[in-house]
């Protein structure tokens, strides 16, 4: 056997040995919900409520995470949606839709982006930026080795 063809034959083993570890999409476990996470993580039911007026600024974390800053005090807000909503992550601006000029946790309130109503899941509240940000950076950890070692919901 020629070098040639063993290395024909190395390369075609280590092609069908890459073959059979590749994963069909049925295979990857499903993505966790970030509210599902927050939920776990903070410990809180999620139905924090903020009063429109009060918003002093937002960032989309990812298109299902809007980070909100409140006006008074040192309130920092993460709110998720139910379902995706992919316009947040290009949207110049979001607005806020409530019942009695608030948003709230619980699913009665909404995120409006670009023509997309994005319903909210839940809000939970931060005494500042940085738990806020902690919170979702941990949050993301869990949810990248779940997906990684195919760790159930």
């Amino acid at each position: 056997m020629t070098s040639m063809q063993r290395l024909t034959i190395f390369c075609l083993l280590a092609g069908l040995q890459l073959s059979a570890c590749a994963g069909t999409p049925d295979d990857s476990p499903e993505l966790p919900d970030m509210d599902e996470l927050l939920l776990e993580l903070t410990h809180e039911d999620g139905r924090d409520c903020i009063r429109i007026p009060d918003i002093d600024g937002f960032g989309t974390l990812e298109d299902d995470v809007v980070s909100v800053s409140s006006r008074f005090g040192k309130r920092h807000y993460l709110v998720t949606t139910v379902y995706r909503c992919s316009s947040l992550q290009s949207s110049m601006g979001v607005g806020f839709q409530g019942p009695q000029n608030e948003i709230c946790g619980g699913g009665s309130s909404q995120l409006v982006s670009g023509e997309e109503v994005c319903p909210i899941a839940h809000i939970f509240e931060f005494t500042s930026r940085d738990d806020a940000f902690a919170a979702w950076e941990l949050a993301k950890a869990q949810r990248e080795v779940q997906q990684r070692y195919h760790v159930p919901k």
